[in-house]
């Protein structure tokens, strides 16, 4: 059943982008008509190459176990995570030892965007991740190129800016140096 609505859905949509063609011809629009013949050249191609190489079915989903057990790593409490700070040649120069995976600065505990009902049509909102955080949306910066922390030893959160990370939850075996983070007491001014 499958296979016949997949060898029935470029037809259809070849008839249809016919019909549009042909009304597109009559109003002696030459850019319509290009951009239709553009689009039906487009389907027609690729009905030839589904036809030929049809989408697997698959079976196992290896990626999809990934995700679901970053997710539940993710969500361990004071599950220690490694994260190496990499120099611009890609070397590691430096890790410390987090309580969470560092976080983006351009993550945010509620929805940046607002709804503006003046206008019609189909308005896509960012839903957030299953971690509970919104990703990304109007209140991000361009960059995102913070990551926040908070040091397993000290407690102390901290913010890394403009460089390349990458985290495990298992220390590497490198020749790198960890950064200390200390409390400095303060003052008694």
């Amino acid at each position: 059943m499958r296979r016949k609505v997949v060898a029935i859905a470029p037809v259809v949509l070849l008839a249809v982008m016919s019909v549009l063609l042909m009304g597109a011809s009559c109003d002696g629009n030459k850019a319509t008509e290009q951009r239709n013949r553009s689009i039906e050249t487009r389907s027609e191609m690729f009905a030839r190459a589904e036809a030929k190489i049809p989408v697997p079915r698959t079976e196992n989903f290896p990626l999809r176990v990934v995700l679901a057990e970053y997710t539940r790593r993710q969500d361990l409490l004071n599950h220690p995570w490694y994260t190496y700070i990499l120099s611009d040649t890609g070397q590691a120069t430096h890790y410390f030892v987090s309580t969470t995976v560092p976080v983006n600065s351009c993550a945010f505990l509620g929805s940046t965007e607002d709804v503006e009902t003046k206008y019609e049509g189909t308005i896509v909102l960012t839903a957030p991740s299953l971690d509970g955080i919104y990703y990304g949306g109007s209140g991000a910066a361009s960059a995102c190129n913070g990551w926040i922390f908070i040091d397993a030893a000290t407690g102390v959160m901290g913010m890394v800016f403009g460089t390349k990370i990458m985290t495990f939850d298992a220390p590497l075996i490198l020749e790198t140096e960890p950064i200390l983070i200390r409390l400095v007491a303060p003052s008694s001014e």
